[in-house]
């Protein structure tokens, strides 16, 4: 990554840096350190010394080694800072570690062995022990003799003696000689204090220790001051107003935010001398410091706007300070001025002129905008933004400048949320109605856009407006909305124009538009420009990308576009521009989401082709997070590979680097020889041309130090190089070209890769980007030359040490007569051209082969099945050129299988049994390998016959079929799928199983497949019965004693049915039932039993029945008044029952003498004719 420089204007007490320039001449800057690619964020002097260098510089450092790395790192970049020898010239004053775990070094510069006032320097270490960054002051070119002339007594007399002529008399401390840089000249001088009581005094002196001349003095007590309570514009009540006591008055004059002068605890970073103050004001500028009599401040009319603009500007100070570490509005700590009640040009408005706030009076039905938190924080916004990015008031970076006030003031207001309600609504409290003049998270309420361009209907045209204090400079006011709805949405989160966004939080929101506006934006930004600005800053401070994610949603919320998520390709290791002809090369490949991209798993692919061949791919191998491994296949002496990497994002989106139109390119090699390597320490045949008149090409040690584009050193540390001019001050080209040209090297063993280091700078003077440096080749000593590069005018022209280098063969052909030439000119007025060449060398590739004989890696060939396609492929190894394969004693023939030159063997097999052939493999340079292969073809698979049961509906079923032949296992299926809704499954193993659900047949195809693929299938057929059903509804009654025999009847099931008394209740009857359903027995007992009975099949299914079965008690027929014999006393009971009304029988079947079911006088009648006329015994049978 190029080095991110920042250039300002500085004012400090050692160094400035104030830009000059003639016709020839620019502001100064280039040195090694500035353009090392290791740094990322740079600042310097006007000298050209570093004050700010940040990036990663070393290695991790041990923990108790940063003094070490610290003098390891000024040692190696000590041309920048123009030091001579770190170990001597900086002496380490401590070591701080702060809350993130970060440790700073603090370094104090020393000369001879003393002090260097304000030489100062802070290194940085991160949390992971990586020196991170350098910021200070280093004072160069210090060069004094440290002897004193002058007495250390004599130094404290002469300043006791200065003291004394205006303030009074003071007790010296211990002087301390130091070199004491000071308006431009460096001094060697006594340091010393003089201290006292009354008047209260801690005098600094700076005594010249040659001349015994008072160079500087200062007295560096800091007022204590007094803390002074009032009421605010809103009447709520201020404890701590930071005043000053004057002996006779109070005035709103606060001292204790200076660093040295902390005794209410504010822990202020203002220099000496510096403060914070409050004018009350009338008619004219700049009014009077507020003043009251007994530090109570309560006047409504003047004072409590005082109050506020006091309070919240002190406030504002710390706020600064606490959350950016910014040492007040210039980040230098200068004095912060606040007017109240300013009259001479209207009421109700505040504003910042350039040098402070200025709060006009209040009209009715308004109060002074000083009470406004929001609106103070917001004016000295506006300061921040003059001394950071600068903002141009007009047109969109107008805006942006009135948003970022709006977003301070915002965030001011809810971080001091007990001081006034925090809101959204920017100086609500100015109006009594408490009425805003906007409002951040709804703009259109008062008339100001939330969406981005014509669209919205607030929003004011930039394109067609000319700004005028007419139309508000083209909408700065009005514009800001836009700002201030993202700036809502990246804080509290919410969706609008249908884009939902997260928020981070006010106080982080701040912090990403903080470091925007101080590091990224400048005077002309945009607001596309600005969103931009605010993803990087948004990364800085949170790494993960979750805060530059919901920035970017925000910003398209409010329709600025922002970059897209994307991927980006690194190498750590860089491209391989050679590979090794018999293995592959493997390098990483590290492919990382940009503004929140993220890549689909699996994309991520190497291209690549060999002599121009067709393109081929392959997905790079994932090594740890985001990196990878690409393999660059071998390749034979003489051939080129290209090649080029793809990846996509999670939304299909392909990202490419190189491409397939241009690749990247590697050639094979097996040797490398160095032809040539010069780093210019001798002169190795070099000779130079020039049609210039000043800054022809010389060998030597950098001398200019880099003042005007020149090369401040070498490229690679060894001391000399070649450079345009040599003069320090004065060493550019002028008047034609110079041309450097190297001695003949000799490349006729094969091709070579020239590489160089390159400087060129054509930026400095009044005609800059104009002028180029070219460099050829050629192979015929110089005769005829071919352009290689073209450097300039305006790419990789800006000074700096870059790095080089080309192919031969990709130019001309190699040979025995080859020469590099480097042409660099100033062919222009009013130009500064510099150029520089180190670290030249030639390195020649040799390219043997050595590429083995081919060799058959397939040792064992798959067992197959007759019938079954065959397509298996045979792998070899080395070899030259394309392989081809054949079938060596030609064993294939009759077999269905053959094997194509490819190496395939493929066919269907018509026969089963062995089969052994003898695979050969022959290169392009004939070399061949052969491999005898077995393998058996199998018999084709057949389901085995069988004859599956028939079964009954309703109970389980499980049958195994089985099959034979086929190569490996077999698996069985369904093929029609018949078996579905019948309740029964064949599973892979070939078990039929399940529950039939319903009677009837069933008919299905088996079919077993093998492990080629193979199969075989089979026709079964079985038929199911309905479930067993018992038919037999009632039971005959039968006679105690007596005979009994019925048959039990029912349907369905498979089989014979067998019978059992489920109840148990036969047997104890006296009675049986057989197997086919017969009951059988005499009953012992006479009464109504019920009997539960069972019919089951052959495979399991059953019924069961209750049934009643009634059994009458033994009797005598015609005994009907069961007194146990036949008599007139029958006939009398049997007359009375059927016709007087008596008692029945005790057993009426006794009475039913003709079995008829029925008392009748038939009865009566054979009864009659037994007993009287000799008629039959009754039977009572039918």
């Amino acid at each position: 990554m190029k080095a991110l420089v920042l250039t300002v204007t500085l004012c400090l007490l050692v160094a400035g840096a104030v830009f000059a320039a003639n016709d020839e001449e620019g502001p100064a800057g280039s040195n090694r350190l500035r353009l090392d690619p290791n740094v990322t964020r740079y600042l310097e002097s006007e000298d050209g010394v570093p004050l700010y260098v940040s990036g990663t510089f070393a290695q991790k450092v041990a923990r108790g080694n940063e003094a070490a790395s610290a003098y390891s790192f000024f040692e190696e970049y000590k041309a920048s800072y123009r030091m001579t020898d770190p170990r001597a010239e900086l002496a380490v004053e401590r070591l701080v570690t702060d809350d993130l775990g970060m440790r700073h070094l603090r370094m104090t510069q020393r000369y001879r062995g003393l002090p260097v006032i304000g030489g100062d320097l802070v290194v940085h270490f991160t949390a992971q022990d990586q020196l991170r960054g350098v910021n200070g002051t280093f004072v160069p070119g210090i060069s004094l003799e440290v002897t004193p002339q002058l007495a250390a007594a004599e130094a404290v007399r002469l300043a006791e003696t200065d003291l004394a002529s205006f303030f009074g008399q003071g007790t010296p401390a211990e002087p301390q000689l130091v070199v004491f840089p000071w308006e431009g000249t460096t001094h060697l001088a006594w340091r010393l204090f003089l201290y006292s009581d009354t008047p209260m005094g801690r005098w600094e002196y700076f005594i010249d220790a040659r001349s015994g001349a008072v160079i500087y003095k200062a007295n560096r007590i800091m007022n204590s001051d007094a803390i002074g309570t009032g009421i605010g514009v809103m009447g709520a009540a201020r404890d701590h107003i930071d005043v000053d006591y004057t002996g006779s008055t109070y005035q709103m004059k606060d001292y204790t935010r200076q660093a040295a002068n902390n005794p209410h605890g504010h822990d202020g970073q203002m220099p000496a001398g510096n403060y914070i103050q409050t004018n009350i004001a009338g008619s004219t500028l700049p009014g009077s410091i507020a003043t009251d009599a007994d530090n109570y401040w309560d006047v409504a009319a003047t004072q409590r706007p005082a109050v506020d603009g006091q309070v919240y500007t002190a406030l504002m100070y710390d706020y600064l300070l606490a959350h950016f570490g910014r040492n007040g509005y210039n980040n230098a700590g200068a004095s912060m001025l606040t007017i109240v009640n300013y009259s001479g040009d209207g009421n109700d408005n505040a504003y910042w002129d350039g040098s402070r706030i200025v709060v006009w009076s209040w009209s009715t039905g308004w109060r002074s905008l000083a009470g406004c938190p929001d609106v103070i924080a917001h004016e000295w916004g506006h300061a921040v933004t003059e001394y950071e990015s600068n903002l141009v008031y007009q047109k969109e970076p107008g805006a942006l400048n009135e948003s970022f006030s709006d977003m301070i003031g915002a965030a001011f207001e809810f971080y001091y949320d007990t001081l006034d309600v925090p809101d959204w609504d920017m100086g609500e409290n100015g109006r009594t109605t408490g009425v805003a003049f906007r409002s951040m998270d709804n703009p259109h309420e008062f008339g100001d856009p939330d969406t981005y361009g014509t669209g919205d209907p607030y929003w004011v045209d930039v394109v067609n407006c000319t700004p005028s204090s007419w139309n508000d400079y083209c909408g700065v006011h009005t514009n800001s909305g836009v700002g201030n709805k993202w700036f809502f949405l990246l804080s509290d989160g919410g969706t609008h124009n249908g884009v939902t966004v997260t928020g981070i939080g006010v106080h982080n929101a701040i912090r990403v538009a903080y470091r925007a506006n101080a590091y990224y934006w400048n005077s002309q930004t945009t607001y596309h420009e600005a969103a931009i600005a605010t993803l990087d800053a948004a990364d800085d401070l949170d790494p993960s990308g979750l805060w530059s994610q919901r920035a970017a949603r925000a910003w398209t919320a409010v329709n600025v576009a922002v970059p897209l998520p994307g991927l980006a390709f690194s190498f750590p290791d860089g491209v391989p521009s050679t590979i090794t002809p018999t293995d592959s090369t493997g390098f990483p490949v590290v492919i990382a989401g940009v503004y929140g991209g993220e890549m689909m798993t699996g994309s991520q692919r190497l291209h690549y082709r060999t002599d121009g061949g067709a393109w081929e791919h392959q997905v790079m191998a994932p090594a740890a997070g985001d990196t990878f491994t690409a393999m660059l296949p071998p390749a034979e002496c003489g051939s080129t590979v290209e090649f080029y990497f793809s990846a996509r994002l999670s939304d299909g989106t392909t990202y490419e680097e190189a491409s397939m139109a241009n690749p990247l390119s590697a050639i094979p090699m097996t040797e490398v020889t160095e032809v040539m390597d010069d780093n210019f320490q001798t002169n190795l045949g070099w000779t130079v041309t020039s049609t210039a008149t000043a800054g022809q090409w010389q060998r030597g040690t950098p001398v200019g130090g880099g003042d005007r584009g020149d090369p401040p050193t070498d490229y690679d540390g060894s001391g000399q190089c070649y450079l345009t001019g040599n003069t320090d001050g004065d060493s550019d080209i002028d008047g034609g070209t110079t041309t450097l040209i190297s001695p003949t090297f000799d490349l006729s063993g094969g091709d070579a890769e020239v590489s160089y280091a390159r400087w060129f700078s054509n930026t400095y003077g009044s005609a800059p980007n104009e002028d180029v440096m070219e460099v050829f080749a050629s192979n015929d000593n110089g005769n005829s030359w071919v352009l290689v590069e073209t450097v300039g005018p305006v790419d990789e022209a800006g000074g700096g040490w870059y790095t080089h280098s080309f192919l031969v063969g990709n130019f001309l052909t190699p040979s025995a007569q080859m020469k590099v030439r480097f042409v660099a000119g100033d062919l222009g007025s009013g130009s500064v051209v510099e150029a520089g060449v180190d670290a030249f060398k030639v390195t020649r590739f040799t390219c043997n082969s050595g590429i083995p004989a081919p060799a058959i890696q397939t040792t064992d060939v798959p067992d197959w099945t007759i019938g079954v396609a065959c397509s298996q492929q045979l792998a070899a190894t080395g070899g030259t050129g394309a392989l081809t394969w054949s079938d060596l004693n030609g064993d294939l023939v009759g077999t269905g299988l053959s094997l194509t030159t490819d190496g395939l063997l493929t066919g269907t097999p018509s026969a089963a049994g062995p089969i052994t052939f003898t695979a050969l493999v022959t290169d392009e340079n004939a070399q061949t390998d052969q491999q005898l292969l077995n393998f058996t073809i199998n018999s084709a698979v057949v389901v085995n016959a069988a004859t599956l049961p028939d079964w009954t509906a309703g109970v389980a079923y499980a049958q195994q079929l089985t099959a034979s032949g086929g190569t490996g296992a077999r698996t069985f299926s369904d093929k029609l799928n018949s078996l579905a809704g019948t309740g029964l499954t064949l599973n892979a193993a070939g078990a039929l199983t399940g529950t039939p659900a319903a009677a009837g047949s069933i008919g299905f195809t088996a079919l077993a497949t093998d492990a080629v693929g193979a199969t075989g299938e089979r026709v079964f057929g079985f038929t199911v019965n309905p479930a067993v059903s018992i038919t037999t509804a009632s039971l005959p009654d039968g006679k105690a004693g007596e005979a009994y025999t019925h048959a039990m009847e029912g349907t369905g099931g498979t089989g014979a049915l067998v019978w059992s008394d489920a109840g148990g209740t036969l047997a104890g009857l006296g009675l049986a039932i057989s197997d086919a359903g017969l009951i059988t027995g005499a009953p012992v007992d006479s009464g109504t039993f019920t009997l539960t009975l069972q019919a089951a099949d052959q495979v399991g299914s059953t019924d069961q029945v209750e049934l009643s079965l009634h059994v009458a008690p033994a009797f005598i027929c015609g005994d009907i008044d069961g007194d146990g014999t036949i008599g007139v006393a029958d006939v009398t009971y049997l007359v009375a029952f059927m016709f007087r009304g008596g008692e029945a029988p005790p057993i009426m079947a006794a009475a039913d003498l003709n079995a008829t079911g029925a008392i009748e006088v038939n009865d009566l009648t054979m009864l009659i004719s037994y007993l009287f006329r000799s008629g039959p015994l009754p039977t009572c049978a039918p």
